[in-house]
């Protein structure tokens, strides 16, 4: 299947692709640490009619008391839906209701935990993967789309139990700058939980780092590719070529104009880390942001060029920054753009 169809704006104007695609993935799973730029990369692959979004981050299948414990066998059934009915379906985080109930109709959520229930001890694999279409897959038939998208954070990071039930899956790992991602954790926590400081944010980040790495390596080379939110924002648009080449589809108007509208430095929030700390502060937190890079150099995590790339453009006067560097495949490989 190609998507000749499509359109895209060049100078204002709409013309058709000039190059047919491969199959479109049917799930894609988008990932990360945590306040690194998921949730808009997901919006924006949304724009492409191929996609359909889930709105919210459903959990269920990456948490450890969801599919990785109940499948490993740390976790019983009941206890699994229980939370399912519980915490993931309708539950307060971050000074707000959360959950599935905000867009799963309920008589379609208790149908899919019956079916599951009753199917579960002959197939428990066969069961989670039937579950997770039961609940979501009406988003894509009432979309007329032919994918999924979706925005947990931790995708990647349990990406061994999600290609087990998702062969055909497409991982995407969005990066962010460590000092702006954990910058914004710690604000997000509001002191009430770690990371409560600075320097636990970055402690935070690289944990998280390091898991995300840990969980990509279960993902076959080909399905998967990491993002530099930094780096695509220097890049532009054309950056988005390569990235829907990697999903199979074709860059659309749509996400071309919510990419100029709402992707830029302003919107990304891009170097917050400054803000709120004196330039002693801000030395300090300069020098263990790049011990924690020298670390993930040194150990081989897959991400580490593309956050050296991010760190050496903000030290870089006008004129001599490096080129981007938006997008690595999952053999560690560069992707050109342009």
């Amino acid at each position: 299947m190609t998507d000749t169809e499509a359109t895209e704006l060049e100078g204002g104007a709409e013309r058709p692709p000039t190059r047919p695609v491969v199959d479109p993935a049917p799930f894609v799973f988008i990932g990360g640490t945590g306040r690194s730029g998921t949730h808009v990369l997901a919006r924006l692959l949304s724009r492409h009619p191929h996609f359909a979004l889930v709105p919210v981050e459903v959990r269920f299948h990456v948490e450890e008391r969801g599919f990785p414990g109940l499948l490993a066998g740390r976790v019983s059934r009941d206890d699994f839906v229980r939370r399912l009915r519980g915490f993931w379906w309708k539950g307060f985080q971050t000074g707000r209701m959360r959950g599935m109930f905000r867009f799963v109709p309920e008589q379609r959520f208790e149908g899919a935990i019956a079916a599951f229930e009753a199917a579960f001890e002959d197939d428990p694999e066969a069961a989670c993967r039937q579950l997770y279409r039961d609940l979501l897959w009406f988003r894509v038939t009432e979309a007329d789309a032919r994918g999924l998208v979706e925005q947990s954070t931790d995708t990647v990071a349990q990406a061994a139990t999600l290609v087990r039930l998702f062969g055909e899956a497409k991982f995407i790992h969005v990066l962010r700058d460590g000092r702006d991602a954990s910058a914004s954790r710690v604000a997000q926590t509001r002191g009430v939980i770690s990371p409560r400081t600075r320097r636990q944010g970055l402690e935070w980040w690289e944990e998280r780092i390091r898991r995300v790495d840990a969980g990509s390596r279960a993902i076959p080379p080909d399905r998967l590719l990491t993002v530099s939110l930094d780096e695509l924002l220097v890049a532009g648009d054309e950056a988005l070529r390569p990235l829907c080449r990697f999903l199979g589809v074709t860059r659309r108007a749509p996400m071309l104009r919510f990419f100029r509208l709402r992707m830029n430095a302003e919107h990304s929030h891009a170097e917050r880390w400054r803000e709120g700390v004196s330039e002693r502060q801000m030395g300090e937190l300069e020098r263990l942001y790049e011990q924690a890079i020298e670390r993930l150099e040194a150990d081989g995590v897959a991400c580490a060029p593309l956050l050296r790339r991010t760190l050496e453009r903000s030290r870089a006067s006008a004129g001599e920054a490096p080129p981007p560097l938006p997008l690595v495949r999952g053999d560690g490989r560069e992707v050109k753009v342009g």
